[in-house]
């Protein structure tokens, strides 16, 4: 069974749990003796029958799920630590007698650097880094001290089911000496080989810390937040730390080059409303570098305005994927000039990425830079505008996939080991999320019914057989952006390198004059000009000052539309004129006559059902002879 989000249950649970996590927090902190050790299999706990159920239905329940977390917080307390490398801070956890420590890989950095780990005592030791999996953001660190230290047994995360309770340690904004580490419990919302989600809400300083199950078990580690929504709590399986042990161990670094290089941040998508390539070079103004506080950035600014209630995704991408020359950092101010948000490779590494509602409008401040000092290199800075819809809406459309592309999207999917889902955010009329709203997605021979989580998101699997005449029903005063994600809630890139909803060609207009329906098969014959493409013809008599509007739509093939005259031969073709591989002409021809239209397919193999809708208008006067479209 799915776990759904339940605001009203985490505030009532949190309000509970706070007065018993002190309690744990009490004998994990006290005394001095660091170096005593607790068994790697230690005795299983009794697990309340409630954590059986798909959720607590009274507060006696409640009360159960705070003695028991009471407990596996006291167990686990002793080896959560904090972790510094450089200027950065984290969270970790030991799990090895000798100081092992696991974490997240973009925390730990570089093996053999210098690095300092706080036990919960605030005792401060120093650490060197070990080895990194930047395709899964595994890291892997070590107390140099000799000594036995508090450590924990490691759980499978192959064991972990949707659904299943899980607790979140960390430091979130670094540790603090009058503060315990922070406890959030929550559920698994899915899981892979490659990632486990939670809506365990993670922030800055809670990355490389550990997920628990209910054992107190290590099955996971804290690594990002997805996007838009804040359940969106991404953690490394600790499946995939035992995979790589030994070449964590032995202070390798691996993996940059696959999945690390993913967006950690789910973009909104929608119209382009900005773009600038540009570089970074030594004229530039600096600024104090984000990674190291003494140093200098070299950096440009952009003041780009915004709407209120308006989503926007802003994209700095490096030119140099490997990060060496160019790491990217963006930052985005106010109107007022203050700091509103900041990322590094939200993009996925080396690239950076901000989603952000806007709440007034004004003009704001984009500053791009480099994570690391004094890097140099171009650049690519891009700012969309989401796409908010409203009513019945026809899903397929809405991803900007064109239908008869979807084959070769799954295909696409399948091959990279994706399972296809569709993120729905759902906002009201001022861009504010909306929990718990209900709406209806439709399909030709089935539809369901979807609940929106705490951040106003739905989410449900993209199948083949469930995209013909696919829609979301909206109720009044609802609107969504949808997106096309993966089973782990990351965005996909783009399939289409032009946006494939805009259309190159504009209607000139008119009334309706004739629609034609047909359907192309393999027993057609081939065009005379595109090799091994289908086709049919149809004569259509045409006028002198008049304009036409051919529009050639199918859902089922790339359509390809072309003019011809029996004397005059080709006069006008067109591929994508219309958006989403339809195609568009506008024609004014210079005398009567019968016009053949050439109905085909733009790649070969190609077939199926089309319709073709002529309009017609008068033609202005100033109207020169149509050009080939292509």
């Amino acid at each position: 069974m799915k776990a759904e989000t339940r605001p009203w249950f985490r505030f009532v649970a949190a309000l509970l749990l706070s007065s018993g996590m002190y309690m744990g927090f009490a004998s994990a902190q006290s005394g001095d003796d660091t170096k005593k050790t607790q068994p790697t299999a230690s005795k299983l706990f009794d697990l309340p029958k409630v954590f059986a159920k798909p959720s607590p239905t009274s507060v006696e329940e409640l009360r159960e799920i705070e003695k028991h977390v009471q407990k596996v917080v006291e167990k686990v307390m002793p080896a959560v630590v904090g972790v510094r490398v450089g200027p950065g801070q984290g969270s970790g956890v030991i799990v090895k007698e000798d100081g092992t420590i696991l974490t997240a890989g973009h925390v730990s950095g570089k093996p053999d650097q210098n690095a300092k780990v706080i036990l919960p005592n605030a005792k401060i030791l120093d650490a060197k880094t070990l080895g990194k999996n930047g395709g899964i953001d595994s890291g892997m660190m070590k107390i140099t001290a000799e000594g036995k230290y508090p450590f924990l047994e490691m759980g499978k995360s192959s064991d972990l089911k949707v659904g299943d309770w899980v607790i979140a340690i960390g430091h979130p904004g670094g540790f603090r000496p009058n503060r315990t580490p922070v406890v959030r419990l929550g559920r698994v919302l899915q899981i892979s080989q490659f990632v486990i989600r939670t809506d365990c809400t993670l922030v800055g300083g809670d990355s490389g810390g550990p997920l628990f199950d209910m054992q107190g078990r290590v099955v996971g580690i804290h690594s990002r937040i997805g996007g838009f929504a804040i359940t969106e709590n991404m953690h490394v399986p600790v499946d995939t730390f035992v995979a790589t042990w030994d070449r964590l161990a032995r202070g390798e670094s691996f993996g940059g080059s696959q999945l690390g290089q993913m967006p950690t941040v789910m973009s909104m998508g929608g119209k382009v409303v900005f773009e600038a390539k540009d570089k970074l070079t030594k004229d530039d103004p600096t600024i104090v570098c984000p990674k190291e506080k003494g140093l200098k950035s070299y950096s440009k600014v952009y003041n780009i305005p915004m709407k209120s209630a308006h989503v926007y995704t802003i994209d700095l991408a490096s030119s140099d994927k490997t990060g060496k020359k160019l790491d990217t950092f963006v930052r985005l101010e106010g109107p007022d000039g203050k700091v509103i948000a900041e990322d590094d490779d939200g993009g996925g590494f080396p690239d950076s990425r901000i989603v952000h509602r806007a709440t007034k409008d004004g003009d704001y401040r984009i500053v791009a830079t480099s994570f690391e000092p004094s890097q140099t290199g171009a650049f690519t800075l891009t700012v969309r505008d989401a796409d908010f819809y409203a009513g019945m809406v026809e899903v397929v459309k809405a991803l900007k996939i064109p239908p008869p592309a979807l084959s070769k999207t799954f295909d696409i999917a399948k091959q990279a080991k994706l399972e296809l889902h569709v993120n729905a955010v759902l906002v009201d009329e001022k861009g504010a999320p909306l929990a718990n709203k209900e709406v209806t997605v439709k399909w030709d021979g089935g539809k369901k019914t979807l609940k929106s989580n705490g951040d106003g998101a739905v989410r449900w699997p993209l199948k083949t057989d469930a995209t013909k005449q696919l829609s979301i029903d909206l109720p009044k005063g609802i609107r969504a952006a949808l997106i096309l994600t993966d089973q782990d809630g990351n965005s996909l890139p783009p399939l289409f390198k032009d946006d494939p909803s805009i259309e190159k060609v504009k209607s000139a207009g008119g009334s309706i004059i004739k629609t034609f329906e047909g359907k192309i098969t393999k027993t057609d014959p081939f065009d005379l000009e595109r090799d091994k493409c289908y086709r049919q013809h149809l004569d259509f008599a045409m006028k002198a000052g008049k304009t036409y509007t051919l529009d050639l739509i199918s859902e089922e093939f790339d359509a390809y539309l072309r003019v011809e005259h029996e004397d005059r031969g080709k006069l006008a073709e067109d591929d994508d004129g219309a958006g989403f591989l339809n195609s568009r002409i506008v024609f004014t021809p210079e005398t009567d006559g019968t016009y053949r239209l050439v109905v085909t397919t733009c790649d070969p193999g190609q077939f199926g059902s089309y319709r073709l809708v002529i309009r017609e208008t008068n033609a202005k006067q100033t109207e020169k002879k149509t050009q080939l479209n292509k």
